[in-house]
């Protein structure tokens, strides 16, 4: 089967480069900016000719942005960012405009109206949500780019910092992106949690030593050759990590060839019988269905399958602001 693949690499002297690599394995930089690999995240247009990449940045750093032109010889265009609240995560939407999806804490107008605290936001009025300790309510907007400006399209009420808390997904505008920088990607499997049953016993036989000592549980990837089976490490925010285990051969055995540090995160991706198998500083493919390895790739952050184009028809928001949803 073939694929083409999107890989980020570290630039000399410093800087990451966004790479896509073709199905005959022959690379193409598309872009270079001044910032981390691992701080970057990604975006692509349903009509896959345009991409944009945004710096998370980090506490004193704000985020920055670009746009890529995937055909043109001078790629790469700044993109301001909203200057209101921080920008958490920048998209497409499905007639390929740039949407950006932003978090306020600072400088919101509250207001108590007969016994309710509301929010006011231009003119309009959106109840305060109720707030637990370490979980302060603020606004979320999504933004839409016209020409050399934002348009703002939503504001809704929502709550911030728990890791169930919605933030910006509360707003209609999110789940309308065809792309965005924090979205899922559609080649990411469910895990699904193996109890203490059959199967997680015959795996704790099989690894008597995992490489490591995290606590966590056995989740179950299907594929195209069935199910690969994972460690899945109970952090704040939980990971993937090996040992990795499939059944080949009537037996469970480690993908082939996989050579990773046990202490590894990895994040996995299944497309048709395509298994992708990427770390921090690698990448390996496999075919789910032959359990062969079709390629290795290191010195690469962020592996992923190339998104297919898309055509999306999607509802939008009127373009006025919305009230809470």
């Amino acid at each position: 089967p073939s694929f083409a693949l999107s890989l980020l690499q570290d630039a000399a002297p410093s800087g990451c480069t966004w790479i896509r690599q073709d199905p005959t394995g022959i690379r193409k930089a598309l872009a270079t900016v001044d910032a981390p690999c691992e701080r970057l995240g990604l975006a692509w247009s349903p009509d896959g000719k345009q991409g944009a990449l945004v710096d998370r940045g980090n506490g004193t750093l704000p985020p920055r942005a670009w746009k890529v032109d995937f055909d043109a010889p001078q790629a790469l265009t700044p993109l301001a960012l909203p200057d209101e609240g921080h920008t958490d995560s920048l998209g497409f939407d499905a007639q390929g405009r740039v949407v950006a999806l932003v978090s306020q804490l600072e400088g919101l107008t509250r207001k108590e109206e007969r016994g309710e605290e509301v929010f006011v936001v231009d003119g309009r009025r959106l109840p305060v949500p109720e707030e637990t300790e370490g979980s302060p309510a603020g606004l979320a907007h999504a933004y839409r780019r016209e020409g050399e400006t934002w348009k703002r399209i939503e504001s809704v009420a929502t709550v911030y910092e728990r890791e169930d808390a919605p933030g910006t997904t509360a707003l209609a505008t999110a789940s309308q992106l065809v792309s965005s920088t924090f979205g899922a990607d559609p080649d990411a499997p469910a895990a699904t949690e193996l109890t203490e049953d059959s199967e997680a016993a015959r795996l704790d036989a099989v690894v008597k030593d995992k490489g490591h000592t995290e606590y966590g549980a056995w989740v179950a990837l299907e594929t195209h050759g069935g199910p690969l089976y994972a460690w899945r490490a109970a952090r704040e925010l939980p990971v993937l990590m090996p040992p990795l285990r499939w059944e080949a051969n009537d037996r469970l055995s480690e993908p082939e060839a996989l050579s990773l540090e046990p202490t590894s995160v990895v994040e996995l991706r299944v497309r048709g019988a395509l298994l992708l198998v990427a770390s921090d500083h690698s990448a390996r493919i496999y075919d789910a269905r032959s359990k062969k390895r079709l390629a290795q790739l290191d010195g690469v952050h962020g592996a992923r399958f190339w998104p297919k184009q898309r055509t999306v028809t999607a509802a939008l928001p009127s373009s006025g602001t919305s009230a809470g949803q």
